[in-house]
């Protein structure tokens, strides 16, 4: 009895050992299951979200020419070298560059690489700097770097593999906009946002807190810095701004087609939507992605695998159990005969 109170004990104290290093990390795996059950329910519930987007053929329905433009004329992209043996990869991206350099003649172009992007975070950003530097993937610093980017100047992002099909002008009245993201939240190869938006402020404010080791490179990026991060944050927002509703707050917004669609707005691989040609580049993809991409398509067979597996663990635990239980009872009835033939020999 003393043996099973001790056990017990070491059980608990090593669940809660557990539930202390791994805290945040819960944390965020809860934020995911909040964003994947939430987002679709709260653009049923706040259409007034999707923006509705008309082709060019009824170019009459996105005229805002008589609109305040909130967001500036400025592209933001990135490129940030590895080593320099990986110079000449910028060249592959020239074409969907130019595109979009064509389309808007009058704005301004800014292609970020490492020397001008760790300048411009210890100007502007440099509480930042440490976390940015010390990221063991590019991407990481990628995705930082497109926040306090447009934090701070405002304007459009766009991945390099991004070709841009039509100008995005009637776009520049709406003070944040982005894509859905598959199976839910917001992506952030195109994105759009006013200066000092009130969303990207608390995304910056959350970059320490997540910046938490997961053991897979694909994962690590998405929860701390990537799509997952960005939609999460997005989430909390957008769920504070149906709460409090009060005048001139920041408002956001996600890209649909004219029917409130949102699949054919979505950048997933290499996809043709209405504003943008995307190469579904992927670069910093690695192995790790390409597994989860595989589980993501097979969830259904690799769910019930994972049922499978756990029943049996179940199954044979109960046999353990009963068998230990057996022996035990075994064990305490040879003694309590042992005892009776002591007291018998006594008598």
């Amino acid at each position: 009895m003393r043996q099973r109170y001790v056990a017990s004990l070491a059980t608990v104290a090593f669940l809660l050992v557990l539930l202390a290093l791994f805290r945040r990390h819960l944390r965020d795996l809860s934020e995911i299951a909040r964003t994947y059950s939430g987002f679709y329910p709260y653009l049923a519930d706040h259409p007034e979200v999707l923006y509705r987007y008309h082709p060019p053929d009824n170019f009459a329905s996105n005229n805002t020419s008589s609109l305040h433009h909130q967001t500036p004329k400025i592209i933001h992209q990135i490129y940030l070298q590895e080593s320099h043996h990986h110079d000449s990869t910028l060249a592959a991206y020239t074409p969907a560059i130019s595109s979009c350099q064509t389309l808007h003649p009058t704005w301004t172009h800014h292609l970020w690489t490492t020397a001008n992007a760790t300048t411009f975070l210890k100007l502007h950003y440099p509480p930042l700097l440490d976390p940015y530097t010390a990221y063991a993937q590019s991407i990481q610093r990628a995705n930082i770097l497109r926040y306090a980017l447009l934090h701070h100047h405002g304007g459009v992002y766009l991945d390099l593999d991004i070709t841009c099909l039509t100008p995005l002008d009637p776009l520049l009245h709406l003070p944040f906009l982005t894509p859905a993201a598959h199976p839910a939240g917001v992506n952030n190869a195109f994105i759009l946002a006013k200066p000092g938006h009130a969303l990207l402020t608390r995304v910056l404010e959350g970059v320490r807190e997540r910046d938490l080791r997961w053991g897979l490179p694909y994962v690590e990026n998405m929860l701390t810095t990537g799509c997952m991060f960005f939609s999460n944050r997005w989430m909390e927002y957008a769920r504070g701004l149906a709460v409090t509703r009060t005048e001139g707050q920041d408002g956001v917004f996600v890209l649909a087609d004219g029917e409130g669609g949102l699949a054919k707005q979505m950048l997933r691989g290499k996809v043709r939507t209405p504003l943008f040609e995307h190469g579904g580049a992927s670069s910093w993809h690695g192995w790790d992605a390409g597994a989860i991409v595989w589980v993501g398509a097979h969830y259904y067979a690799c769910g019930a695998v994972v049922m499978g597996v756990w029943m049996v663990v179940a199954v044979a635990w109960v046999f353990a159990w009963r068998a230990v239980r057996r022996r035990r009872e075994g064990w305490s009835l040879a003694g309590q005969s042992w005892e009776k033939r002591c007291d018998v020999e006594r008598v």
